[in-house]
C-alpha cells in the first residue's frame, strides 16, 4: 500500500471512533458524559487488534483490549447483538465504567468490533457514586456485571435492564446505556460504509499495514534509546505508605517493564486491575512516540510487562479497585516517567498533580461525580499548564451552570490556586480550588492522592504544593483525609484544593 493511501485510510478509520464519541455525548442523559465527556471509543479488527481510537481517556482505552478478549473468549459473536460488562476482573477498569461491545459484519465476514466505555455517575454499592473512600471489597463499590449479552436479536435482554434499575437514578443509568448502544450502532454503520468505500481487500491490507507501521516506528524509537536497566520507587498514600516500584530494561528493539517489587494488594480500594496498569504503560509509550505515529495495537507489540498476581497492580478478586483505576493509575504514570526521565530529559516534564481528585456527592435522589483538574509539571519547553486534567484522565469540567441546574448544589468558589505550582526556571502549573455547598443532605466521597507530599520538581525545580481536602460546618473548617466518605448536612460546604505541578530548573535571579 502506498504511503498516501495508508494516510488517507488512517484518517478515515480514525474518524469512526470520533463520530461515535460525538454521538454518545449528544445523546447521554448524565452531565458526567454529556458535559465532562467521561467516555471513550475505539474500533478493533476481527482478531481483537485495536486499529483506531478517538482522543478520549487513556485509562479507558488502554484497558479495552482486555475487555474485548474477555467477551470473545466466552461468547459467539452475532450480528444483531451487543455485549456489556463492568467487571474489573474481566477486562473492566472500575465498576462505574460500563463497556459495551458490538461485532460488525459484512455479509458473513466479521469485520471487527466497535467498543465504547463510559463512566456512569452511579452503579449501586454502599455509597452514592459507587466510589467509597473506605471500600475493601468489590461488591461494596456497586453492581458487578460480568460479560453478557445486553442486546440479542436486536432486543434488549430484560435481565440486564433489571440489573441496571438497581442503581441509583435508574432512568439516567438506562438512558446512558442506550446512548452507548446508539454510539456503537453509529460506529458499526460508519465502519461498514468505510470498508465498502475503499474495498474489502484494501481494508484487509490496510489493517495489517497500519499495525506494522506503528510497530516499526515504536521499535525505531526504542532502538535509539540507550540500552540500560532503569528503576524508580515511590509510595501511594494509605494507612502506611504503599510501595510502587518498576524496573525497566531497554533492549535493542523491546522494553521490559517489571513491577515485581511493587507492594502486595491491600484491603482497600487503591488496588489497580491489571488492564489499568497496562493502560498506564501504554500511555507513557504513546507520550514518548512522535505525534505522527498512529496509536494502535502495533505500538504495544515491543512491550513486555510483568506484574505478579496478587500485587497492588494485579490484585485477586474480590479486592476493591475504585481508586486504583483513577488514582493508582496516575501514580504509575509518574513512576514510569521518573524512571525514564534521564533518557528523555527534554521531553519528560516535572511531576504533574498525580491525582484525579475524585469527588462524589449524592443520596437516593441524585449523584454528582467529578474529577477536578490541577497543575501540570513544567518542562524544558516552558511552564506547566494550570487547572487542567493530566495524564490518565482527559475529561472536561462540569460547567457551573450545568452543575447547579442538575443537582441540589451551589458552587461557592471556583478558581486557580495561586502559588501552588513549584518555583523554577519554568514554574509548575497552578492547582484549582473547587468549593461546593450542599442544598440538601447527602453523602460525599473523596478519592485523591498527593495530600501529604506535593508533585516533585525536575532539574532543580521546586515541588508543587500538595492538595488539601476540607469541609466547613457552621463556617468551621475541618481537614479531611485523602480518601474518605462522610455524611453531610444541608448548607455544609466541601472544598477541594488540588496540587500544583512541579517546577523545572533552578530559578534564575
Amino acid at each position: 500500500m502506498s504511503p498516501t493511501q495508508l494516510e488517507v485510510m488512517k484518517h478515515a478509520f480514525t474518524a469512526i471512533p470520533e463520530l461515535m464519541g460525538a454521538a454518545l455525548q449528544r445523546s447521554a442523559y448524565s452531565p458526567n458524559i454529556k458535559e465532562r465527556k467521561d467516555e471513550s471509543c475505539a474500533i478493533f479488527t476481527a482478531d481483537q487488534k485495536m486499529i483506531a481510537q478517538a482522543e478520549h481517556i487513556p485509562v479507558h482505552l488502554g484497558a479495552m483490549p482486555s475487555a474485548l478478549e474477555s467477551v470473545t473468549s466466552s461468547f459467539e459473536m452475532e450480528e444483531r447483538s451487543q455485549l456489556i460488562l463492568n467487571d474489573p476482573y474481566s477486562g473492566g477498569t472500575h465498576l462505574p465504567d460500563v463497556t459495551i461491545i458490538k461485532p460488525v459484519f459484512r455479509e458473513d465476514d466479521l469485520l471487527g468490533y466497535v467498543v465504547n466505555r463510559a463512566h456512569h455517575s452511579d452503579i449501586g454499592g454502599k455509597t452514592p457514586g459507587s466510589m467509597p473512600g473506605n471500600s475493601e471489597r468489590l461488591e461494596e463499590e456497586g453492581i458487578v456485571i460480568s460479560p453478557r449479552y445486553l442486546i440479542k436479536n436486536n432486543e434488549y435482554v430484560e435481565e440486564v435492564m433489571d440489573i441496571l434499575k438497581k442503581a441509583r437514578s435508574p432512568e439516567e443509568r438506562i438512558g446512558d446505556v442506550k446512548a452507548q448502544v446508539g454510539a456503537n450502532e453509529r460506529g458499526a454503520k460508519e465502519f461498514k460504509n468505510t470498508v465498502e468505500k475503499f474495498g474489502y481487500q484494501e481494508f484487509l491490507t490496510f489493517k495489517e499495514e497500519i499495525l506494522k507501521y506503528s510497530e516499526t516506528r515504536t521499535r525505531k524509537m526504542i532502538e535509539n534509546m540507550p540500552s540500560d536497566v532503569l528503576s524508580y520507587e515511590d509510595h501511594m498514600e494509605w494507612k502506611d505508605p504503599i510501595k510502587l516500584k518498576v524496573h525497566i530494561d531497554v533492549k535493542e528493539e523491546e522494553i521490559d517493564f517489571d513491577f515485581s517489587d511493587t507492594a502486595s494488594q491491600v484491603d482497600g480500594n487503591i488496588n489497580a486491575p491489571k488492564p489499568v496498569t497496562y493502560s498506564a504503560v501504554y500511555y507513557v509509550i504513546r507520550c514518548l512516540l512522535p505525534r505522527d505515529v498512529p496509536v494502535n495495537d502495533g505500538c504495544y507489540r515491543p512491550l513486555n510487562i510483568r506484574i505478579p498476581e496478587g500485587s497492588l497492580l494485579n490484585p485477586k478478586p474480590p479486592a476493591a479497585v475504585s481508586a486504583g483505576n483513577v488514582e493508582t493509575s496516575q501514580r504509575v504514570v509518574e513512576l514510569l516517567l521518573r524512571a525514564l526521565y534521564h533518557v528523555f530529559p527534554k521531553k519528560i516534564p516535572a511531576e504533574s498533580q498525580g491525582t484525579m481528585n475524585n469527588l462524589t456527592i449524592g443520596n437516593d435522589r441524585f449523584t454528582y461525580y467529578e474529577t477536578i483538574g490541577g497543575g501540570a509539571g513544567a518542562s524544558f519547553e516552558g511552564k506547566g499548564e494550570s487547572g487542567v486534567h493530566v495524564h490518565m484522565t482527559n475529561t472536561k469540567n462540569t460547567p457551573i451552570e450545568a452543575l447547579e441546574n442538575d443537582y441540589p448544589l451551589r458552587v461557592t468558589s471556583y478558581k486557580l490556586r495561586e502559588g501552588s505550582g513549584g518555583e523554577g526556571e519554568h514554574r509548575g502549573g497552578e492547582g484549582i480550588v473547587r468549593e461546593i455547598k450542599l442544598l440538601e443532605d447527602a453523602e460525599a466521597s473523596i478519592q485523591s492522592e498527593r495530600r501529604k507530599k506535593g508533585p516533585k520538581g525536575a532539574n532543580g525545580g521546586a515541588d508543587g504544593k500538595p492538595g488539601v481536602n476540607m469541609m466547613f460546618k457552621d463556617k468551621v473548617p475541618k481537614e479531611l483525609k485523602s480518601k474518605i466518605t462522610l455524611r453531610m448536612k444541608k448548607q455544609e460546604i466541601i472544598r477541594i484544593e488540588t496540587p500544583g505541578g512541579g517546577g523545572w530548573g533552578v530559578r534564575k535571579i
